[in-house]
């Protein structure tokens, strides 16, 4: 009877002793103000960035926005441009445009080319030196009076630039939290999601105002100059090794002095060892993230879904142009100008929708089962998208073969890039939420996807529609946007058995 008192009292101890570390550990969490356990805990390290100011944080998102919206604003500033440098180079507009295609591809080749870097040298010194490299290439197609060395300078220009478009989840994921992930995720993609429509919008009025192309890229050039000062003024090197204890991190500094060298790349090459990967790890992770099953099947899908706002950025800027008598609608400049607002409204509201539902859905599944969450569910709100994008293909095809009013045609951009923009949040959400250690590899594929079915849709885009009618080109659009639902839900349906026989992505140091 005793030994059964004593056995009863060892295991009540025991559960008690369980217990109080429970609550102990519980105590030690670190909550947000809306009670929301923080997803990864903070240390107690001032230098962490998770632990910087609001102010500090935000500055450095804006900034790495800018950067990424400064890339495809100088992709799509060319646009305009393309009729006045067929005449200054004796070549015709088609044939200008290839440097445009140009520049788009290596937008997503450079996309993939940065992110090893980043991770053996630091995000800071990538975002600065690329951006400056970008800035100096620009300012080559400013004064070339050749269209080779044009073509040279285009190239480069989207290579570099474009750091920011992919490396801009790293720096996402190293200063924010899990529950701020999908805001954070909508401003940034936001702000560089209308860079395509803002460059020929500023564009027009420029050759509209002035007769000249050369004026539109000194913009670009001026634009990149303002980032790379805002550069200089905020950014930081976000990378903080969690794996290395608070008192074995390496000093920073406090000073302007020490954020240089950071910005420059010199503290971090100081501190490599043992801190950052090494080159051959860093390099492996490409394809390693790339043949994780989720991450194939969901670029596809979002290629599909995205690779026709760049066919539809082409096709209506040179047929609003067109005479009447040649089947266009004879706008301006100034005109095609102005109906380059339709997509940035549309994606405001796309950004704004999609900003406060993924965090509504994201948190009201949570509270559900019981704090446990599965990325599948950002995915929802690409279902709402689907029901903009086909009628706005389908609007755009049928507006454009029936010569009806061009009101109908902006109807139909605004309702598909606003389907785009929504589903752009989702897809980014849930493949950070799945391999949140590798935001470097995620922004850099899903890049790769937009930019890639734009670059080549950009090549057929003008014949196919010319030649078996606007109506059923865009018709078969609609028709590969519907299909690609279906590998959505293949996604969301078997996304979770997937992630968990691929696993995760680890650093190996």
């Amino acid at each position: 009877m005793s030994d059964k008192s004593s056995g009863d009292s060892d295991t009540h101890n025991e559960e008690a002793g369980i217990s109080k570390k429970l609550r102990s550990a519980e105590m030690e969490l670190k909550y947000a103000d809306n009670g929301i356990a923080l997803t990864p805990q903070p240390t107690a390290d001032p230098k962490d960035p998770l632990n910087w100011s609001s102010t500090k944080k935000n500055a450095i998102l804006l900034t790495v926005a800018l950067g990424a919206y400064a890339a495809d604003f100088g992709s799509g500033a060319d646009i305009p441009c393309i009729v006045k440098q067929g005449i200054e180079w004796n070549m015709t507009p088609n044939e200008v445009n290839y440097s445009g295609n140009l520049n788009l591809i290596f937008l997503g080749i450079g996309g993939l080319f940065w992110i090893p870097v980043i991770y053996f040298w630091g995000r800071a010194p990538v975002l600065f030196w690329t951006t400056l490299s970008g800035t100096l290439f620009t300012l080559g197609c400013c004064v070339t009076t050749d269209f080779q060395t044009y073509y040279a300078m285009r190239a480069l220009m989207g290579f570099t630039l474009t750091a920011p478009q992919t490396i801009g989840l790293a720096f996402i994921k190293d200063m924010f939290f899990f529950h701020e992930h999908a805001r954070k995720i909508g401003i940034w993609a936001a702000v560089f999601l209308v860079g395509p429509y803002c460059g020929p919008l500023f564009g027009n009025f420029i050759v509209d105002g002035t007769g000249e192309w050369r004026p539109v890229f000194w913009l670009v050039f001026a634009f990149c100059c303002f980032v790379l000062v805002l550069i200089v003024l905020f950014i930081d090197e976000t990378w903080y090794n969690r794996n290395i204890p608070m008192d074995k991190q390496p000093e920073r500094g406090s000073t302007e002095w020490d954020r240089m060298m950071r910005l420059t790349g010199i503290w971090q090459i100081k501190h490599h060892s043992g801190y950052f990967l090494p080159v051959l790890s860093s390099c492996k992770r490409l394809t390693t993230v790339l043949f994780k099953p989720i991450m194939l099947p969901t670029m596809c899908y979002y290629m599909m879904s995205f690779m026709w706002a760049i066919g539809i950025n082409i096709t209506t800027s040179i047929l609003l142009e067109a005479p009447q008598a040649a089947g266009g609608y004879g706008f301006n400049a100034k005109a095609i100008g102005y109906t380059y607002f339709t997509p940035l409204v549309g994606v405001a509201i796309g950004e704004a929708f999609g900003h406060f539902f993924n965090d509504f859905v994201a948190n009201r599944y949570i509270r559900k089962h019981n704090g446990e969450f599965k990325p599948e569910v950002r995915l929802w709100i690409n279902y709402i998208s689907f029901f903009f994008m086909p009628p706005g293909l389908v609007l755009i095809g049928q507006t454009l073969h029936r010569h009806l009013h061009w009101s109908a045609l902006v109807m139909g951009w605004g309702m598909y890039v606003f389907g785009v923009m929504a589903a752009s949040v989702g897809v980014t959400a849930y493949t950070l939420d799945c391999y949140p250690n590798a935001s470097g590899e995620v922004g850099g594929y899903i890049n790769f996807a937009r930019v890639a079915g734009g670059f080549i849709v950009g090549y057929f885009q003008m014949p196919w529609g010319m030649k078996v009618g606007y109506d059923v080109s865009f018709g078969t659009q609609a028709g590969i946007v519907t299909a690609a639902v279906i590998l959505l839900i293949i996604i969301q349906r078997f996304g979770r058995i997937w992630r968990e026989k691929g696993g995760q992505v680890e650093f190996e140091f």
